[in-house]
């Protein structure tokens, strides 16, 4: 079933043509003689969600080619490739608290949420609401953009992350038909942006392009994916992002046959504008349940 409304049929774009620029993206290494140049990571091997990797794989960078996206919006599907771009403003974007945008932006994005998707209930994750920036950012508790290929939540954890999720709000477990895992992100500074997202079309990740890894958060044992680099995989962006645009995209689906592997990652984009500013930008993630 696809929730997301979709805008009206026009004739598909040939993808293969489409604009694109390149950007150097981490993998985990797949092969002991995979040829790419290797990643040193300083420190505790961090995740989107605050965590940490214990025992991480060793890291790979590519220079991938990333599409722009935004001549086949209107073709996306976030049960087939797990993602889209849609129109959505927020009255926090020009706010520099974190504490005040964390709590309006749940306000506004919640009930958004649950229209958007037609859903019974939803429940926010408030600590996983995150500023990032690569540098000159005015807020406070900014994190770096993530420059590795991955998904936060590993298929195996999704029931597991949500039921944590409600338990640490006071929210009662309850019976569903259905469960997602929505992962929303907002540019907040002006364009063009340093490290834009890059997402992967998910119908291009193969199963063995994902090694699943413990992740430690907060004391507690979770697991994410890790993506391997596969030629096959077609990356895309939305350059000139505002703050009144809003990417969406499915991290987990208990819908096994609308469950794409929507693996992401920051990238370097300044080959392509030398002179862009440093990314602001603000991303959350929902549970979303079907009675």
């Amino acid at each position: 079933m696809e929730n997301a409304k979709q805008a009206p049929s026009t004739p598909k774009e040939n993808r293969d043509h489409l604009e694109c620029v390149q950007g150097w993206i981490n993998f985990a290494r797949r092969t002991s003689d995979e040829n790419a140049p290797d990643v040193s990571l300083s420190g505790p091997f961090p995740n989107a969600l605050f965590g940490h990797i214990p025992d991480p794989p060793p890291m790979l960078s590519y220079d991938v080619t990333i599409r722009n996206a935004r001549p086949i919006v209107h073709e996306l599907s976030l049960d087939r490739e797990g993602f889209t771009l849609i129109q959505h403003k927020i009255s926090c974007a020009n706010e520099r608290d974190p504490e005040i945008v964390y709590d309006r932006y749940l306000e506004e994005m919640v009930p958004f949420i649950k229209k958007y998707f037609n859903a019974s209930w939803v429940v926010p994750r408030r600590e996983a609401v995150v500023f990032r920036s690569a540098g000159g950012s005015s807020m406070p508790r900014i994190k770096e953009p993530i420059v590795w290929a991955h998904i936060d939540y590993a298929p195996i954890l999704g029931p597991v992350a949500a039921a944590i999720a409600s338990q640490s709000r006071g929210i009662p477990l309850r019976s569903y038909s259905r469960l997602m895992i929505v992962q929303a992100w907002h540019a907040l500074s002006l364009p063009p942006h340093d490290f834009p997202l890059a997402i992967c079309d998910g119908t291009s990740v193969h199963d063995t392009d994902i090694e699943v890894v413990d992740n430690v958060f907060n004391g507690t044992a979770l697991k994410l994916g890790l993506a391997h680099f596969n030629p096959a995989q077609r990356w895309y962006y939305f350059p000139e992002m505002t703050a009144n645009e809003l990417i969406l995209f499915k991290a987990f689906d208990s819908q096994e046959h609308c469950n794409p592997k929507t693996v992401h990652a920051a990238f370097d984009n300044r080959r392509a504008h030398p002179n862009a500013k440093p990314r602001e930008s603000i991303d959350a993630r929902f549970f979303v349940y079907y009675e």
